[in-house]
């Protein structure tokens, strides 16, 4: 896990997250994962609807009557916004049910794995931290799974802002279908850009150092206690560098964001 320390984008990400106060780190450190099983897609709107008809779930966008919305790079709270909408805040139409569904707190991602686990009969739940990065990186040791570095042909983020001097690409501004481009080798869709994506931990700069300090650590779980949730792998909306397979980045499990959603695993 983690990212050598020659990385592009390594060492300037945690020179703005100290600029912050906050702590980050990227340390390598050996990492032992059990059988697991990943969705190959994000959850969709389709899949979430589903949910909150037969479940009469109310998220907590919902609660609040308010949503994030992002029109040309800035940042609103639009009234009624929850995750019916896209990202500028217009009700999805049925041609973006399968975009990934957007505006769900860590609380309801939980919500959705503890109704998918009751009504199938299987244990369904987020994965963690190092499960999403074992995943996505499906056997590469690269920053990106698809090798040094990814175009906007290749995943959905602000082609404005490429990695490593690459040439620009498209800038979406918007979510695309969860089957969009080619999937990694092991057959994962869409681990970078797109949206980020809800892990089980909570969110710890220093708890890499702490993993390696300790050699070979087995299905490590994240610190016992945090005020934030580690999100994944970066979205439509971002630079490239913040889609690399090491980057971390971290949410409050109550955020209802236009770039935040989640994938599922299935314990075997």
């Amino acid at each position: 896990m983690g990212s050598p320390k020659s990385e592009t984008g390594r060492t300037e990400t945690k020179s703005i997250s100290q600029h912050r106060w906050i702590d980050y780190s990227e340390t390598q450190h050996q990492v032992r994962v059990s059988n697991f099983c990943m969705s190959r897609y994000a959850v969709t709107v389709a899949e979430f609807s589903r949910f909150v008809e037969a479940s009469r779930y109310r998220t907590e966008a919902e609660n609040v009557g308010s949503g994030q919305i992002i029109s040309n790079g800035k940042y609103t709270v639009g009234k009624g916004v929850n995750w019916r909408h896209g990202v500028s805040g217009s009700v999805r139409s049925q041609s973006e049910e399968n975009h990934p569904v957007l505006r769900v707190s860590w609380n309801d991602a939980v919500a959705y794995c503890k109704w998918l686990s009751a009504k199938s009969g299987r244990h369904f739940r987020l994965p963690t931290e190092a499960e999403w990065e074992y995943a996505c990186r499906a056997g590469s040791g690269t920053p990106f799974n698809t090798g040094e570095n990814i175009t906007t042909s290749q995943a959905n983020y602000n082609g404005n802002y490429p990695y490593n001097n690459y040439p620009k690409g498209d800038a979406r501004q918007n979510t695309v279908p969860v089957d969009s481009f080619a999937p990694n080798a092991w057959g994962l869709y869409n681990m970078h850009g797109n949206v980020f994506e809800w892990c089980s931990d909570w969110y710890s700069g220093m708890y890499y150092d702490e993993c390696k300090a300790k050699g070979m650590v087995t299905d490590p779980a994240g610190p016992a206690m945090g005020s934030y949730r580690v999100i994944r792998g970066g979205s439509w909306l971002n630079n490239a560098v913040y889609c690399r397979s090491a980057d971390r980045r971290f949410s409050s499990p109550h955020n209802k964001l236009s770039l935040l959603g989640f994938r599922l695993v299935l314990m075997p």
